[in-house]
C-alpha cells in the first residue's frame, strides 16, 4: 500500500504526539503528488485498529497532518467523512478539526452542512465547529464567510443538543462575533445551552462587550450542568436517611455522594474491607475529594452532618458485624407497581472498593471479583449491552444476589481485621488548630471557629 516515501510515516509512532507538536512533514519530500496515498493511509481502518503500543496506529495521524501541512482540496470531503467514523478517537477529535482548518475555504461548505445533518453523534456537530473555528484561526479572512455559516445554523438550531450549541457558543465568544449577538440571545432564550460550556448569556454579553458586569448571581454549580436548581427544603423530622439525603442535596456536586443508598453501599464496601479504613480518608470522598468539599453557611450544619454521617456509618458497621445488615435500596412505585432501584447503592459500593488498596492474595481476589460480579452490573462503568442482553429474570435475579455477595465478602475478611469494627464515638472528626476551619471561610480553625467553640 505504501511507497517509498510514505514509509516514514510508518516510523515515526507517537513523535512529540503527547504535547501536539508537529513535526515538518514536508522536509521528507511530501508533494500534491502524495496526496492520494496520504488520504488512503488517514482513513485505513486496519490502522486505526492497530496494537495500541504499535507504531502504526499513529500512522493514520501523520497521514492526515501532513495533509493539512499540504493544505489539501482534494483531502477536504475524504477527511470530513472521516468525523463521525472516528468521533470516539480523541485523536481525532482533537486534530482533525486543525487539518481542515489548515486546509480553508473549500472545507467551509461541507463542513457547515455536516453541522446541519440531523442524527450524527453530537460530537460529530461538534467537530464540525470546531473546524469552522479552525479555519478562521488559519485563514483570518474567511472569517465573514464562516460566521454566516453559523449564523445560518443558529437560526435553526438542534434545541436537543444543548453540549453542541454551549460549545458553538463558546467559539463565537472566541472569534468575538459581536454581530451575531441577536441570534445568540434568540438561541439562549429557546433554553437549548448548556452554560458549562461558554456561561450564561450575561457571561457572555460580557465578553462580547454589551455589558461590564452582571446584574443576577453567577448560575450555581447545579445550574451549571443543566439541572434544575431548586433549593433544598432540610427535613423537620429528625430522620437520619432525610437529613442524609438533604445535605448531599444541598452542599453536592457532581462527583459527591448523590444519596443515602449510595451513601450506604459506599459504607457497606468499608465494612467489607480487609482492613479498617480510617475517617480520615474516607470523609473526603463523600465529596469526591478534598478539593470538592463544600463550603457550609453554618456551623451547626456543618457539625449535624457529621454527627448524621457516623451514625449512618455506625449502623452499616453495627449491622454487618451483627449479621442483621440489609441493604438501603431505592424503592419506586409507577402504575401501582413498584420497583427496587439498586444501581446507586452498587456505585456506592464500588466507589468504597476503591479505597481498599491493592490485594496481593491470589484467595483474596478471586473472593472480591466473585462479590463484585452482580455488583457491578448494576453501575455505570459496565458495559449497558451486557445489561441489556439479559433476560428480566437474570435481572432481578443478579439484583437479589447483591446484598448476599455483600455478606459474604464481609465474612471473608473477617478474619483479616487486626480488630473488630466498632461505634466511632466521636460526633465530629478531630480538626487540628493550624489546620484550614472546617467551616469554610479561609481562615486556620485557632483563629476562626476554635474561638466561639
Amino acid at each position: 500500500m505504501t511507497t517509498n516515501k510514505t514509509d516514514i510515516l510508518f516510523t515515526l509512532g507517537d513523535l512529540n504526539c503527547a504535547a501536539h507538536q508537529w513535526p515538518d512533514y514536508l522536509q521528507y519530500g511530501f508533494n500534491d503528488s502524495d496526496i492520494a496515498i496520504l488520504i488512503e493511509i488517514a482513513g485505513d481502518k486496519k490502522l486505526h485498529q492497530a496494537d495500541a503500543d504499535s507504531a502504526e496506529i499513529w500512522t493514520p495521524l501523520h497521514a492526515w497532518r501532513t495533509l493539512g501541512q499540504l493544505r489539501s482540496d482534494q483531502a477536504t470531503l475524504p477527511l470530513i467523512k472521516l468525523f463521525d467514523e472516528l468521533v470516539e478517537d480523541d485523536w481525532a477529535l482533537y486534530e482533525l478539526p486543525v487539518v481542515l482548518g489548515m486546509i480553508g475555504e473549500s472545507a467551509i461548505a461541507p463542513l457547515a452542512e455536516l453541522l446541519n445533518t440531523p442524527e450524527l453523534d453530537e460530537f460529530t456537530h461538534v467537530m464540525a465547529v470546531d473546524a469552522l473555528c479552525e479555519v478562521v484561526e488559519h485563514h483570518p479572512k474567511q472569517r465573514d464567510a464562516v460566521l454566516a455559516r453559523y449564523q445560518a445554523y443558529l437560526k435553526q438550531p438542534d434545541t436537543s443538543l444543548p453540549t453542541l450549541n454551549g460549545l458553538l457558543i463558546g467559539r463565537l465568544c472566541e472569534l468575538k462575533a459581536s454581530e451575531l449577538i441577536d441570534d445568540i440571545r434568540a438561541l439562549y432564550a429557546k433554553a437549548c445551552v448548556d452554560v458549562s460550556c461558554a456561561g450564561d448569556l450575561e457571561e457572555v454579553e460580557i465578553k462580547l462587550g454589551f455589558r461590564h458586569g452582571r446584574d443576577t448571581p453567577r448560575p450555581s454549580e447545579a445550574e451549571s450542568y443543566g439541572f434544575e436548581a431548586t433549593p433544598a427544603k432540610k427535613p423537620e423530622n429528625g430522620d437520619v436517611i432525610d437529613l442524609v439525603n438533604y445535605y448531599f442535596d444541598a452542599y453536592g456536586n457532581e462527583s459527591a455522594i448523590f444519596n443515602a443508598s449510595e451513601l450506604d453501599g459506599f459504607f457497606s464496601a468499608l465494612a467489607c474491607a480487609p482492613n479498617n479504613i480510617m475517617a480520615a480518608q474516607w470523609l473526603p470522598m463523600l465529596w469526591g475529594g478534598e478539593d470538592k468539599a463544600p463550603r457550609w453557611k453554618k456551623r451547626s450544619e456543618y457539625e449535624e452532618f457529621n454527627d448524621i454521617i457516623f451514625t449512618f456509618y455506625n449502623h452499616v458497621m453495627e449491622g454487618m458485624h451483627n449479621e442483621s445488615y440489609h441493604a438501603l435500596f431505592l424503592v419506586e412505585e409507577e402504575d401501582g407497581e413498584e420497583y427496587t432501584i439498586v444501581s446507586g447503592w452498587c456505585e456506592g459500593f464500588m466507589r468504597g472498593i476503591a479505597l481498599w488498596g491493592e490485594l496481593t492474595s491470589a484467595e483474596d481476589i478471586n473472593a472480591l471479583e466473585i462479590a463484585l460480579r452482580p455488583i457491578r452490573l448494576f453501575t455505570t462503568g459496565q458495559d449497558s449491552d451486557l445489561l441489556n442482553n439479559l433476560s428480566e429474570e437474570q435481572i432481578n435475579q443478579n439484583g437479589l444476589d447483591i446484598e448476599p455477595a455483600a455478606k459474604a465478602l464481609y465474612l471473608h475478611f473477617l478474619e483479616q481485621r487486626q480488630q473488630a469494627s466498632k461505634p466511632i464515638q466521636r460526633e465530629t472528626p478531630k480538626v487540628g488548630r493550624n489546620t484550614p476551619c472546617p467551616c469554610g471561610s479561609g481562615k486556620k480553625y485557632k483563629k476562626c471557629c476554635m474561638l466561639n467553640g
